[in-house]
């Protein structure tokens, strides 16, 4: 014992040097073990599932991104998630083949210009985008309360190693009596404008507007106070009858779509007449008028061409 008392005294240092650095690598092996297994499950995670961003779901609805496509602004997170609920719902629903359930979320307009009927909505749209398949739904803020939305198959779903087709959307957020309800099939909305123009013996009102993607159709009440008939547009050319926007631009009607008999208004008469124009849907955009720029008045003596115009 005292022989072993004198070796401490004597090599009292080398002895607790050496222990310390065996407690040190000990010590290190471990934080060097703990952080390989850290670096090792988060690569596995990452491998295992791949995020697109923060705010993906984790059904079949994802948002992949919360920035304006058109404006690059970012939506308001409360926004985003209390508009996006009703398209994740629609979608579901239509997974689930609840049709009636889908149908009920669409706007009394939506339903009125797209699908008047359940059954509509069933041959025209589920047919086409989900035809009895489950689907996967992707959401862009496109901008405002519209949103891009692609649909495509489940891969999970279907085992097929390929989305195969795939529909785009677009869709749009309305409040309706302190709920949110869906506008569907690229059909921004409704919008209700009253504005009557006298021009010459003739009263345009332009009633009200249907908004969509790629066009805007306008309703149009025309009284003719004159004894002739007239013919708002002689279809000579197709960009003879156009709206105006405050920039200046033109927008062309859907000239195929008009006859002579539509746009004839006989002398007295009051008419509804329902024209489309080739105008995108911009927010920002303001159209100031249409114009009649090709009008005929039909007289026995002597027929008259006019441009008439109606303020918007």
């Amino acid at each position: 014992m005292n022989h072993l008392m004198r070796y401490y005294n004597q090599n009292r240092k080398k002895i607790w040097g050496t222990l310390i650095i065996i407690a040190s690598a000990i010590l290190l092996l471990q934080l060097v073990n703990y952080f390989y297994k850290i670096s090792i499950e988060k690569k596995q995670q990452e491998e295992k599932v791949p995020v697109i961003n923060e705010n993906i779901s984790t059904d079949t609805t994802k948002i992949t991104t919360n920035n304006s496509v058109v404006t690059g602004e970012k939506l308001d997170d409360d926004k985003l998630k209390t508009e996006t609920a009703i398209i994740k719902e629609f979608v579901s629903y239509c997974n689930q083949k609840e049709l009636q359930k889908a149908y009920d979320l669409l706007t009394e307009e939506c339903k009125e210009q797209m699908y008047n009927t359940l059954e509509v909505f069933e041959q025209a749209y589920y047919n086409d985008v989900f035809n009895g398949e489950k689907k996967i739904a992707a959401v862009e803020n496109w901008v405002n309360n519209t949103y891009k939305v692609r649909i495509a198959q489940d891969m999970l779903e279907t085992g097929k190693s390929n989305e195969g087709y795939a529909k785009q959307d677009y869709m749009t957020i309305q409040e309706v009596n302190g709920e949110n309800k869906l506008n569907i099939n690229s059909y921004i909305g409704y919008t209700k404008i009253n504005k009557t123009t006298k021009q010459e013996d003739f009263t345009i009102e332009v009633v009200s507007k249907n908004t969509y993607m790629k066009e805007e159709e306008y309703t149009l009440k025309v009284t003719n106070h004159t004894k002739n008939k007239i013919v708002l547009d002689q279809r000579h050319d197709i960009k003879s009858l156009y709206i105006e926007d405050s920039k200046g631009s033109k927008h062309s009607s859907f000239s195929h779509e008009l006859t002579e008999p539509n746009l004839t208004v006989s002398a007295g008469q009051t008419k509804m007449i329902k024209i489309k124009f080739y105008s995108s849907y911009i927010a920002t955009k303001k159209i100031k008028k249409i114009v009649f720029s090709d009008a005929l008045i039909y007289d026995d003596l002597e027929n008259q061409e006019i441009e008439l115009q109606a303020e918007i």
